[in-house]
């Protein structure tokens, strides 16, 4: 249990959540792969960049909430002057067939961000907000340990502050040195859902944007969340729900799937629900809501859900996309 004092600051045990960015970096990677022939019949397959964050089970953590160690599920951390909290270890895993190189920042600060100034990050020992490293193809990350520290100077003025919205971003390319990182665009970061009253849902997920976001390369392109699921499922057997201030004045209003919907089968939230499209910058300037949500009663279905963001050219798409984020939830 950890003591209350006069000079709390609190930062909740939701403090952390998860993003997870990767880009392939199409028309400058081609550069980069190589293949030779010895027959005039040869196949030459190009590579895939796939990685993801996982706990010390294996089990994925992208999108989900971080606890600090020793800390309750629900009981409120409270920061003081020369406290210290440590994040569980995560640790990342390349999955694709690439060699790759990889940075992680933690980024995002919502609330006070005075309170963030007094606090010091260090990663495995020491102090940083980032760090690289490289993973061989199917290889996995030692452990990767997070802690915050509060200045133990740390005065009045930083009593009764939040602070949140801190989360750990992965950017990865190819292993070589002319490979650059793409810039984080946006995240998915996993909602409490007993906290949503207009509807029953079993998972939620919002966008969080990230500073100077407005201003991004990627500032006008539509914003939409992908979903897909790994098995078939029958009509009626998915409730998705969607909260968009814009329309619906923050209230949830849900659908179930109406026909049949194959494994891998694709739908856009809002392009293929509502007929609707918003872009990165109208999501970051004028939204205050964009969350989805999904309830099922068909026991081991695996849904994953993309953040893209897609291409526009005077104002059509042109089919090109980025992935910004994933989340994965098994009813």
């Amino acid at each position: 249990m950890f003591k209350k004092t006069s000079s709390k600051s609190a930062l909740t045990a939701s403090v952390i959540s998860l993003a997870l960015c990767f880009v392939m970096l199409l028309g400058t990677t081609f550069a980069w792969w190589s293949t030779s022939t010895s027959s005039l019949v040869n196949t030459v397959k190009s590579g895939n960049l796939y990685i993801d964050l996982v706990d010390d089970s294996d089990a994925t953590l992208v999108g989900k909430t971080l606890s600090f160690v020793g800390v309750n599920d629900g009981e409120e951390v409270l920061w003081e002057p020369g406290c210290s909290y440590t994040v569980e270890d995560v640790y990342l895993k390349n999955t694709g067939t690439c060699d790759i190189k990889y940075k992680i920042n933690v980024i995002g600060i919502d609330g006070d961000s005075e309170l963030a100034d007094v606090i010091t990050w260090t990663v495995n020992g020491a102090e940083a907000t980032s760090f690289e490293g490289r993973l061989a193809s199917g290889e996995t990350s030692a452990a990767i340990q997070l802690a915050g520290s509060m200045d133990k100077n740390a005065g009045n003025r930083y009593m009764d502050k939040t602070a949140d919205g801190i989360a750990i971003a992965v950017y990865a390319t190819q292993d070589n040195d002319e490979a650059t990182y793409a810039e984080v665009v946006g995240l998915i970061q996993e909602l409490d859902v007993s906290e949503i009253t207009d509807v029953a849902l079993d998972t939620a997920y919002t966008l969080k944007t990230v500073a100077g976001a407005p201003e991004a390369e990627y500032a006008d392109w539509n914003a939409d969340f992908v979903v897909s699921f790994d098995r078939d499922i029958a009509a009626g057997a998915v409730t998705l729900a969607g909260a968009y201030d814009e329309w619906d004045n923050g209230n949830w209003v849900s659908f179930a799937n109406p026909a049949a919907i194959e494994a891998g089968a694709e739908f856009r939230l809002l392009k293929d629900s509502r007929g609707a499209y918003i872009t990165y910058a109208e999501v970051c300037d004028r939204v205050n809501n964009f969350s989805c949500g999904a309830a099922s009663d068909v026991s081991g279905l695996t849904m994953t859900v993309e953040l893209r963001l897609f291409e526009r050219v005077n104002g059509v798409e042109t089919g090109e996309y980025i992935t910004a984020g994933t989340y994965t939830y098994t009813f």
